[in-house]
């Protein structure tokens, strides 16, 4: 029996710990929009949307072939694009945010393909670049909740 005693005291040990990390109820991730997450959304979406509303502008430069004022654009006003899109994105649902961040990749990509564009003087990928970009952007956008 004396031997026992130092094996059954590490199987007790073992048991508690299992029962207190099985025994706790699991985080209910939320399905629906709670006026906290809506709150979160509420903060991020203008910030985006701002950036959106601002994208024909970067049209008139690739079209008038003014490839500094593009890179210019780029990298100014839609240099803060990732951390706004990231942070709307990590607001959005569990189940939304995987093709919401999908969508956050590929719109970056397609905004450093038309930087590249725009650095070699390439209209035609340019163009085709900004509009893969703003499909992506609304695709993004869709996915975020609207306040009325």
């Amino acid at each position: 029996m004396g031997r026992f005693r130092p094996l059954l005291g590490i199987v007790l040990a073992i048991v508690a710990t299992c029962l207190v990390a099985c025994g706790s109820p699991a985080a209910k991730i939320p399905t629906t929009y709670t006026p906290e997450i809506l709150q979160q959304v509420e903060l991020y979406s203008p910030a985006v949307a701002s950036l959106r509303d601002r994208f024909p502008e970067l049209e008139g430069s690739i079209q008038q072939k003014d490839w500094v004022d593009v890179q210019s654009f780029i990298h100014g006003p839609m240099g803060e694009l990732r951390t706004r899109v990231n942070r709307l994105a990590a607001t959005l649902l569990t189940k939304d945010q995987p093709q919401a961040k999908a969508l956050a990749q590929d719109l970056y990509a397609h905004l450093e393909r038309l930087d590249e564009a725009a650095a070699n003087n390439q209209q035609v990928v340019a163009g085709q670049e900004y509009r893969n970009a703003l499909d992506d952007f609304d695709s993004f956008l869709s996915l975020v909740p609207t306040f009325q």
